[in-house]
């Protein structure tokens, strides 16, 4: 994963929608999911990354029933798999432990 900017490093209040939070959360996804890493902090250099753009990928961050979520198309799936296999679906949430100041559980 990339570095972060400080600001990033800061957990996001997460309490209520707004669109600052919504753009920050989206911000911060295309940092972790969508941004190749430093390859001198790569840990295995046979791990190809290979950073795809997120509005291809149709990331979506939204907020409903008091929580956050985002979701986008696994574009590194096998093609033939039907849609809903390859689409991700994530619950954000704030994390002060975390290095982007966020945590993402898959659903």
């Amino acid at each position: 994963m990339p570095d972060l900017p400080e600001v990033y490093r800061t957990p996001p209040d997460l309490t209520r929608y707004t669109e600052s939070t919504r753009r920050d959360l989206y911000d911060r996804l295309v940092a972790i999911q969508f941004t190749a890493p430093d390859p001198a902090t790569i840990e295995h250099p046979e791990d190809v990354f290979t950073p795809y753009d997120p509005d291809a990928a149709g990331l979506v961050v939204f907020h409903v029933l008091g929580r956050w979520f985002a979701t986008w198309t696994d574009l590194d799936a096998a093609p033939e798999l039907p849609g809903d296999r390859r689409r991700e679906l994530v619950r954000i949430q704030a994390s002060p432990d975390s290095p982007d100041g966020i945590v993402l559980y898959e659903i």
